[in-house]
């Protein structure tokens, strides 16, 4: 670009990088697992034409030199390994954030009020031979992610995550998940200062701490709480419970007398952390198996009503972040996969990929699912390929093809 304009070089490095965040994005999107697997058909057929028309550039633009083409996936990862990571996570949190303010996700919010975020951790990725940042468990290296995921109608977007790989500085010691949960809460609150949340978590997050922060914060939580991680706690509910006898719900699903049943118990007051909270149980009870779920919580003024209905938001639900975890590790987007051996880089294509996953979501449990009724009878990973195939035989839509409202429906 020597011998340039000042301002064409400028404009000429900013179309670059649309260009290159465009195909990081794409290869999530179309499901492709790898950087090779999608650079081995990113100039085939008329995909550049494709790719160009979603950064918003004719094919004939004159910076194609008339021949679009699609960067390789190194180019791509040396452009992410240059980026500030902020930055990039940034763009999710604003995704939510607008569809927060169109009140889009309004119908999310359990009675009324509590948007709820489901948190756990998973491994990012495994590590490259040689690569100094990932944790050490014996031979092998890998990065682990804190993801907080809002949930709607059993639809998760992932919005906010951290990194569980750095090392205490001072004392020298490895990071925790729970550690990790302490900085995603300052950043959540800093975010969405007044937005109402209960936040969600499995057992590890069952202690005064996690709940001494969803109290600073004056957020609800339901966290899942077992026998050895509260021991005194367990006990005292325990005790508690025949004096409180009146606190039970039966739910049954069916009809006849053979149907499944919820018995629901729950026990009040209990103190923890800076304040009080309640132990629900929850009995499923079949013709061959009985399961016994509990949950802690500060949701207060329970009613047979309110705690069926809690339960059945939040407790109920917590493992979609699993699935979450399971599609983005299972169907083609990659998470686990060592995208780019550079620490920078990789939190990048991570951030990436959970944008990639919040306009997948929007776009099949919305504008896909009403246009086409047989989608809910196609794997999502092959309506994906689809795309990708259509991109690279169709190329770009007609011009005066535009969508002008795409509207989220749930499940």
């Amino acid at each position: 670009m020597r011998g340039l304009p000042d301002a064409r070089v400028q404009d000429m490095c900013v179309y670059a990088g649309e260009h290159i965040w465009m195909q990081i994005l794409a290869m999530f999107l179309t499901r492709a697992g790898s950087r090779n697997a999608f650079d081995g058909k990113r100039n085939t057929g008329r995909t550049p034409e494709s790719f160009a028309a979603l950064c918003g550039q004719p094919a004939d633009d004159e910076r194609f030199a008339g021949n679009p083409r699609v960067t390789c996936g190194d180019n791509a990862a040396r452009h992410a390994a240059r980026t500030d990571p902020d930055m990039v996570a940034a763009l999710s949190v604003k995704m939510i954030g607008q569809l927060i303010t169109a009140r889009t996700l309004d119908t999310a919010r359990l009675f009324g009020e509590w948007y709820v975020i489901v948190v756990d951790g998973s491994v990012q990725e495994k590590c490259r031979q040689g690569d100094p940042g990932g944790l050490a468990r014996g031979s092998a290296r890998y990065r682990y992610v804190l993801q907080a995921c809002i949930l709607k109608d059993g639809v998760k977007l992932s919005f906010l995550h951290e990194s569980v790989d750095m090392n205490d500085p001072v004392r020298d010691k490895e990071d925790c998940e729970l550690n990790a949960f302490k900085r995603l809460a300052r950043r959540l609150k800093k975010l969405f200062p007044r937005l109402s949340v209960i936040i969600v978590g499995d057992a590890l997050y069952c202690c005064a701490p996690a709940a001494e922060i969803c109290e600073a914060n004056k957020w609800k939580y339901l966290f899942c709480i077992k026998e050895g991680r509260q021991p005194s706690l367990w006990s005292e509910v325990l005790e508690l419970l025949p004096h409180q006898s009146s606190n039970r719900a039966r739910l049954r699903h069916g009809a006849g007398s053979d149907a499944p049943y919820h018995d629901f118990r729950w026990v009040t007051d209990l103190p923890f952390g800076n304040g009080t909270a309640s132990v629900i149980l929850e009995g499923d009870v079949t013709a061959t198996a009985a399961t016994l779920y509990a949950w802690i919580t500060n949701m207060h003024r329970l009613t047979a009503e309110r705690v069926t209905a809690l339960c059945a938001a939040t407790g109920r639900k917590r493992h979609y972040i699993e699935d979450h975890f399971n599609t983005q590790k299972n169907n083609g987007h990659g998470l686990g996969h060592a995208f780019c051996a550079n620490e920078t880089a990789s939190e990048n294509y991570y951030s990436i990929m959970q944008c990639a996953q919040i306009i997948w979501e929007l776009f099949y449990h919305g504008h896909l699912a009403r246009l086409y009724g047989w989608a809910r009878q196609t794997s999502q990973m092959a309506l994906a390929r689809m795309i990708a195939e259509g991109m690279r035989i169709l190329g770009p839509p007609q011009e005066d093809l535009l969508i002008r409202q795409m509207r989220f429906v749930g499940t």
